[in-house]
């Protein structure tokens, strides 16, 4: 890539921050766990949801104190990921990057931050030839924890100090007591929070638990007559609980 283009790159992002305001990235604050896995195709472009403020417009707004961080940090870059494990991430190139030697590569959190990129460790770029057009990021980078992604080129000024870096949060499900369970044992919703780093079981009441087998019979009076209920562990029925009567009532 010319210095000249770069120059125009750099005027095209700077004439966007100015006519269309930064981003600030849209997300939910609470995602339910799906059963089957989605795509995620990722615009590789400076041109278009470039947040900026590392703990700010690209987390939602002030979130110092979620994140547990002193300040916040001016970071160009591309709106941050939370996917699931079992997720493809597909990456889309800008056609005017075609004719340019240009990768990503995983990095630190702080060579992210920094736009530092290692010409020494090659086996830390995710592609085995240069980025052009659609690529589909390899499962092996998108293990459970936060990636961090960022353009690298052999020479000429850093694209990723424009924003073109990205980092991408997989998260696990831990609403299954067995493989073969229902999610939350059917009494509650796997989900997970914009700051969790895992989904977990939300429980319908009267349950409770990790996986929402338990049945808070003190609070919850199912049977009729005064019977006692009693929670059904080895055996779930719709219910998931069975009622004790009395001698003198079935």
């Amino acid at each position: 890539m010319t210095d000249n283009l770069i120059m125009l790159v750099s005027l095209v992002v700077l004439h966007s921050m100015f006519i269309n305001g930064r981003t600030t990235c849209k997300r939910h604050l609470t995602e339910e766990w799906r059963t089957q896995p989605s795509t995620y195709v990722v615009s590789w472009t400076v041109t278009e949801n470039i947040c900026l403020e590392f703990y700010g417009d690209c987390w939602f707004g002030d979130v110092n104190t979620k994140m547990n961080t002193s300040g916040n940090q001016v970071v160009p870059q591309i709106c941050p990921l939370q996917i699931q494990l079992g997720d493809i991430l597909v990456i889309s190139s800008e056609p005017s990057f075609q004719y340019s030697e240009i990768n990503v590569m995983n990095v630190s959190e702080a060579s992210f931050i920094d736009c530092l990129q290692n010409t020494t460790t090659e086996d830390q770029l995710l592609f085995s030839c240069n980025l052009k057009g659609m690529h589909t990021v390899n499962s092996q980078w998108l293990s459970v924890g936060t990636h961090y992604f960022i353009t690298v080129m052999p020479s000429g000024p850093s694209l990723c100090q424009l924003g073109l870096r990205l980092n991408v949060t997989v998260k696990e499900q831990f609403c299954q007591e067995y493989l073969s369970s229902e999610l939350c044992s059917g009494h509650g919703t796997c989900l997970t929070e914009i700051w969790s780093k895992i989904y977990s079981c939300h429980c319908q009441p009267p349950f409770y638990g990790k996986y929402c087998q338990e049945l808070d019979s003190y609070s919850f009076k199912p049977c009729k007559n005064n019977g006692s209920g009693i929670n059904k562990r080895e055996k779930w029925n719709k219910q998931g609980y069975e009622c004790i009567c009395h001698p003198q009532i079935s």
